[in-house]
């Protein structure tokens, strides 16, 4: 049924162009004719000339139809996309040539059929005056096609752009989105008011500490929702102030340690990726004093992050470490072709391309472009 649906709608959408394309150059050919016959008799047509009129719609009728099945083709065969000038060039010679083939040998058919006085009374396929005339009509007439046709061209393009750019901005927002309520559980929370409740008496100073921490976290969450990018120094900050709650809540069964060189710092990161890493890396593994886990988030070649876990018993919560994973390649997939490396054996390793200046930046030109 919904083939069905497709192709009538491909057919009715045809259909409605071609009717669009019979009126307009319908319309145009009465238009030209009506000038050559003022130029050539020096009174505009009447009523009389009705089969002028006729004749003339009829000639400018199949050749806008020709042309239009022409460009269909010349649009498949070479792509405005890529060979816009190559495009334009080669549509001017050919739909000229085509225009011209079909105009005189069309009005040559109908003069053979109802006589030279079809047109006008003194009208003669021979004279040179006449059809050097029809010439230069004929190419003003293909030269302002050709251009408006690029035009509506270029601007389809430009809306198909504005289309693809909401959509990609849309499901950034999606991946924000997913990733922001999932560092906003009610299950982070609770964690977290349970520690709070639990230094609160025995250790005042570090309950205060962890409520700052706490707050710091939550502030950035919530300041970076609507960004695509972060500099890495920020990330890393508030990966260092989630470690302190972490470390809050497993003591020195968990270390973080972070050992990234000054000169990437200023480097781009989606947000929330490191931490989202070293979550999933705490809901991966199993810690206790029998489990110590250990994390490192490292630099390869100035080339790309890495987040490397040691690997405890496994937790029940294997799921939501995938949903974590695959959250951070789909961001990256918008900013670089670079894919993110993922290795499973005596550690987990995480590697997430060192986004340069100029990739972030031709997401921005992107932007703006489109």
């Amino acid at each position: 049924m919904t083939r069905l649906n497709s192709a009538y709608f491909d057919m009715t959408s045809s259909l409605r162009k071609i009717g669009i394309v019979i009126l307009i150059s319908s319309s145009g050919g009465v238009l030209l004719y009506t000038y050559l016959h003022f130029s050539e008799t020096g009174s505009l047509p009447s009523s009389e000339n009705f089969k002028g009129f006729l004749a003339s719609a009829i000639v400018a009728c199949f050749t806008g139809i020709a042309l239009y099945f022409t460009n269909i083709g010349l649009d498949k065969w070479i792509p405005w996309r890529n060979f816009f000038a190559s495009r334009l060039g080669l549509g001017l010679i050919v739909n000229y040539l085509i225009a011209v083939f079909l105009c005189f040998a069309l009005s040559s058919i109908l003069v053979s059929a109802f006589g030279s006085a079809l047109f006008w009374i003194t009208f003669s396929g021979k004279d040179e005056d006449l059809n050097i005339k029809a010439l230069i009509l004929i190419m003003t007439v293909i030269f302002i096609y050709n251009i408006i046709y690029a035009l509506l061209y270029s601007y389809q393009q430009y809306a198909v752009a504005q289309l693809e750019n909401l959509q990609r901005e849309r499901k950034q927002l999606e991946l924000q989105f997913e990733a922001l309520k999932n560092q906003l559980s009610p299950h982070y929370l609770f964690n977290s008011l349970n520690t709070i409740s639990s230094l609160i008496y025995k250790d005042t100073p570090s309950a205060e500490q962890f409520i700052r921490r706490l707050a710091q976290t939550y502030q950035y969450i919530l300041s970076t929702q609507q960004k695509r990018f972060v500099t890495l120094k920020d990330e890393v900050d508030f990966v260092q102030s989630y470690y302190y709650l972490l470390r809050i809540r497993f003591q020195q069964h968990l270390s973080v340690e972070i050992n990234l060189p000054s000169n990437i710092m200023n480097s781009k990161i989606p947000p929330l990726t490191l931490q989202i890493l070293v979550e999933n890396a705490v809901k991966h593994n199993t810690i206790s004093s029998d489990n110590k886990l250990f994390i490192y988030i490292t630099a390869q070649d100035n080339t790309y992050l890495k987040v490397i876990n040691t690997k405890t018993a496994l937790s029940s919560n294997v799921q939501s470490f995938r949903v974590g994973l695959e959250n951070i390649k789909k961001r990256y997939e918008f900013f670089t072709n670079r894919k993110i490396e993922v290795r499973d054996d005596e550690k987990f390793s995480v590697s997430l391309p060192v986004l340069h200046q100029k990739e972030w930046d031709a997401e921005v030109e992107h932007k703006h472009i489109a």
